[in-house]
């Protein structure tokens, strides 16, 4: 069973740029909701779908990681559907919700 503490940043890869034990595991049921969730999105349809649910853009592009406990949503999208590996990047790719994947990446030490 997944266990989410609430969720401190949104990113679209998992960046872990603090030493740690950390998990991450693919969620079954995609948020409501992200109202208030700073996030690290660069990607414009993806930036524009978080924000859709209520994600702020955070303050900095830089994000400084989690302290323990702490939990980010990684929101990327899924495999197989990323044009990345025949046209070397995503930027222009237009996704949709049920394009993404959502993951919880929990610092657990």
């Amino acid at each position: 069973m997944i266990t989410v503490t609430p969720v401190v940043a949104i990113l679209t890869t998992t960046v872990c740029p603090l030493d740690g034990v950390y998990r991450v595991e693919t969620l079954t049921t995609r948020p409501n909701t992200l109202a208030g969730v700073p996030h690290y999105v660069g990607h414009p349809a993806t930036k524009a779908i978080v924000e859709a649910m209520g994600a702020v853009k955070a303050p900095s592009n830089l994000f400084g990681g989690l302290a323990i406990g702490e939990t980010a949503l990684v929101v990327s999208i899924k495999q197989g559907r990323s044009t990345r590996a025949q046209t070397g990047v995503t930027v222009d790719q237009e996704v949709t919700l049920d394009d993404l994947d959502f993951r919880a990446l929990t610092r657990i030490e």
